[in-house]
């Protein structure tokens, strides 16, 4: 069965505006060019990622151990990257970006792009998770 909804010319002017103002938050993008090795290991395909490019850029995918993982862009260098298991420290609740920040919707823990805590109760940054770069890929495990 099929559904139509209206959709009121307000509804629509609403959206835009919060789209334009940037109060919609951004969501890390799911990372393409992703490898899970024979080892367990996570091998990202820099070319493939472009929003890898900037500081501050990020990836997200699940390792073969269904942890969520982010790829942070933390700096210019070829190999200047993070990565970070994405569960809270406080109650190892799941977090989403929000703008620059990782957010924990259980108890409103904020972490940086980078795993710092900006607001508790969390008082542990996140997990970083060993990695190894190069120009053009980046190997999580």
């Amino acid at each position: 069965m099929v559904y139509e909804k209206d959709v009121s010319r307000r509804a629509v002017l609403c959206g835009l505006a919060l789209l334009t103002l940037g109060l919609i938050p951004e969501n890390a993008i799911a990372a393409s060019g992703v490898k899970v090795l024979a080892n367990g290991k996570v091998e990202i395909t820099l070319p493939k990622n472009p929003a890898l490019k900037k500081v501050g850029g990020v990836v997200q995918f699940t390792n073969n151990q269904g942890i969520d993982i982010a790829l942070v862009r933390t700096g210019k260098g070829a190999t200047a990257f993070k990565a970070l298991n994405l569960a809270c420290t406080h109650q190892g609740y799941p977090l989403r970006k929000e703008g620059n920040k990782w957010v924990c919707d259980n108890h409103l823990s904020n972490f940086s792009i980078a795993g710092a805590v900006t607001k508790g109760p969390a008082e542990s940054p996140l997990q970083n998770i060993p990695l190894k770069a190069t120009r053009t890929k980046v190997t999580v495990g």
